[in-house]
């Protein structure tokens, strides 16, 4: 029996105070009971997250209030390293080491494992380990570990590195291997632990603040830093590093110094010392009443001084004026069998003359009529035109709009348009080569990029990067839509720059006496439209109450229908549900790789490109045939129905609801869009939504006063992008 009161393991939870002599902190144990120790010495700091094994004396503390606390003193606390977190999964990715090898490995050999692995003369130690009573299998096993191991190549090192990076965070007292994984990706290299103690504070690059505050506090104790941690230079300009991580995964590029400064506080660190700190190295970037992440500021510094340059280059096409451009016009119109209504061809006119243009319009007022046009007439002085979007499903939708009987066009993902830029720029610089890639950019060219307010910053910048001198731009979109998944919002800050803007407001795409283009503008201008409930209309706007949803769902299946939903758990909760009706009914089914089984009738969206086949991410179709040998699918503006490739069933994932997101670029007769109780339902996602309707919008509503929430909760978006100033730009919040 222990002469101790107390003898287990516990995990600290929070740490009161921490002086030279010792510490005070709440812990948990394993049966989860709340232990608050005063542990006397000097050898171990306690952190947030570790463990130790305690021995000590229940002790009662009263405090300045005279409350009694329950409290162990000890002087015997060792810290509990875990064996097996981080090695165990680089085990099992040498072939024929499961869970099971792997663990008696661990278990015998520990941490010197990595070192035991490194000498060959304890093969047979080894093999008598991973398999005791098959000395025959052991041994094969164990050369193949060793094999794993040699160092022969630069290959071999890196493994070798690798492990011993792991065990090296191990013992430290890091358990995530994911979070473990990123960082040595991050630092591979044979010194990646030295370089980790020069630097603690990387992981906050990385990964959450807890979780690197954690491991910086531990690696600067490593170091024998005696000094208080929580002022450590490192870890105020960890904690900075924190934030400008979070504010670019929420699509910012800058924030006010209240904002940097609150989230500062959050987490624990004194805001004024990390600030000064900052601007006494210049490592602070400061923009009027902004403060900038220093990564993103570069990059929205570069695409202006791109801008700049296009601006200021001569033309390389002259565009005529007057009565010869609007012949030129008259001409695209009759080629294209189109007919610009009046404000079009105004728009038309102006952009053809700026190097850098942006057409601004909302749903269906008519702009792939007018770059189907600008195309011709572009191609008409002598230049020649490529097009672009960010997702699959809308450059194909372009590509449908903008073709003609005559002259069919086919426009790409600005992925795929970076990869030719880039192979254009390889084939003429390196290897002087003649071949031609796919598309040619060259000074005539004009780059029309469509759904361009879903494009982030970052893409932009590759592409100005890698564009020739002299080629223009022409963006095209809809600011009242959703920001792009990456930071910034470069379409928008030009729409709200206005020099370089035109403007279609007049509505073509639904029938003259649709309410949903005026509805759409309502919300658009935060104004909650007055609407009544659906009694079975075709067309026009109306209410669902949320337990009417799945029968209303069933109802229109298949009628060209769409359902937009907010949260991820929410389209994947229908999509669940739905097929497991579908299933119900006892058609055949067809599991489709990891991510989907599917029925003959369900909807499918398509989230992989693969342009030898014609299938784009986004794209959506119905299954309409399953069998042994097939699966048959008729996509969104095909008549016939065609095979699934076999290597593009692991792309495919059922479509019953889908985010906004995804629905950017697509549109349907009937669109029923859950407007949820979700900071994600802003008005920007509900206009983005409405708008993708052309004759009939249900709103499933949970709650009275959700729509009006909705439509009152704005998407915001700070960035430090000015147009026309590279340096020291002003920020614009939307």
């Amino acid at each position: 029996m222990s002469a101790f009161g107390f003898d287990q393991e516990v995990t600290v939870t929070k740490v009161f105070s921490q002086m030279e002599g010792g510490a005070i902190f709440t812990s948990v144990t394993s049966d989860g009971e709340v232990v608050r120790v005063k542990y006397q010495g000097r050898d171990v700091i306690p952190l947030p997250g570790d463990t130790f094994h305690i021995k000590g004396q229940w002790k009662n503390y009263t405090d300045k209030y005279r409350r009694i606390h329950h409290q162990v003193d000890s002087k015997i606390m060792k810290r509990r390293v875990v064996v097996g977190d981080l090695l165990g999964p680089w085990l099992q990715r040498i072939p024929n080491i499961g869970p099971e090898r792997g663990k008696r490995l661990l278990d015998r050999f520990g941490h010197d494992l990595v070192t035991v692995l490194k000498d060959a003369t304890r093969m047979a130690e080894i093999a008598e380990t991973i398999e005791p009573n098959k000395p025959a299998l052991a041994a094969r096993l164990a050369a193949q570990i060793y094999a794993a191991m040699v160092s022969k190549t630069a290959a071999d090192q890196v493994k070798v590195a690798e492990a011993e990076f792991l065990a090296y965070l191990e013992k430290i007292g890091l358990r995530e291997p994911r979070t473990a994984f990123r960082l040595w990706r991050f630092m591979a290299g044979s010194n990646a632990p030295e370089q980790l103690l020069k630097n603690p504070y990387v992981p906050a690059h990385l990964m959450d603040w807890s979780v690197a505050d954690r491991l910086g506090k531990r690696l600067l104790r490593e170091s024998e830093v005696s000094e208080n941690l929580d002022v450590h230079p490192a870890r105020l300009m960890g904690a900075l590093a924190s934030v400008w991580r979070e504010l670019i995964g929420n699509g910012d590029s800058a924030a006010s110094e209240q904002c940097v400064r609150e989230m500062l506080v959050d987490r624990g660190v004194d805001p004024d010392l990390a600030l000064a700190h900052a601007r006494c190295l210049h490592h602070l970037y400061e923009s009027g009443d902004l403060i900038r992440a220093p990564g993103a500021a570069w990059i929205e510094n570069e695409v202006a001084r791109a801008f700049e340059r296009i601006e200021s280059y001569p033309p390389t096409i002259p565009v005529p004026h007057d009565a010869a451009i609007d012949k030129i016009i008259g001409d695209g119109e009759r080629a294209t069998d189109l007919r610009l209504t009046d404000e079009q061809r105004d728009s038309l006119r102006k952009l053809l003359h700026n190097p850098i243009g942006v057409l601004q319009g909302g749903a269906g007022t008519g702009k792939t009529t007018v770059m189907k046009v600008l195309a011709y007439c572009w191609e008409r002085l002598g230049g020649n035109v490529v097009m672009g979007a960010l997702a699959g499903k809308a450059a194909l939708q372009l590509s449908r709009g903008a073709s003609t009987h005559n002259c069919p066009r086919l426009a790409y993902t600005l992925a795929r348009l970076i990869g030719m830029l880039e192979e254009q720029a390889f084939l003429n610089v390196e290897t002087r080569s003649k071949r031609r890639p796919d598309v040619t950019f060259d000074s005539m060219t004009l780059l029309v990029i469509d759904e361009a307010g879903m494009m982030d910053t970052p893409t932009l910048h590759r592409i100005l990067a890698l564009l020739p001198t002299g080629a223009r731009l022409l963006f095209v979109g809809d600011c009242g839509q959703l920001f792009p998944i990456g930071f910034g919002k470069v379409f928008h800050d030009l729409v709200a720059d206005g020099t370089r803007v035109v403007r279609l407001t007049k509505i073509l795409r639904q029938a003259n006496d649709s309410v949903i283009p005026h509805v759409a503008n309502q919300v658009h201008c935060g104004i909650t439209p007055s609407l009544q409930e659906w009694r079975g209309e075709a067309k026009g706007v109306f209410t669902v109450h949320v337990n009417q949803r799945e029968r209303v769902q069933r109802e229109l299946h298949g009628v060209d229908f769409l359902v937009v939903a907010a949260l991820r758990n929410t389209v994947a909760s229908i999509n669940e549900s739905e097929a497991e009706a579908r299933q119900d009914q006892h058609v055949p089914t067809r599991r489709l790789g990891p991510l989907a089984t599917v029925a003959v009738g369900d909807p499918i969206v398509i989230t992989v490109n693969r342009y030898k086949h014609g299938l784009f991410n986004g794209l959506l179709g119905v299954v309409t045939e399953i069998s042994e040998a097939r699966v048959q699918v008729r996509f969104d503006g095909e008549s016939e129905s065609r095979d699934l490739p076999e290597e593009a069933e692991g792309d495919v994932e059922l479509a019953y609801a889908i985010t906004c997101h995804k629905a950017q670029g697509s549109s349907a007769n009937t669109v029923m869009v859950l407007v949820e109780a979700t900071s994600l339902a802003t008005r920007e996602w509900l206009y983005t939504a409405v708008t993708r309707a052309k004759q009939l919008v249900l709103l499933v509503i949970g709650e009275s006063g959700d729509l009006e929430r909705a439509v009152a909760r704005r998407t915001v978006r700070t960035t430090g992008f000015r147009v026309g100033e590279a340096k020291g730009c002003q920020g614009t919040v939307e």
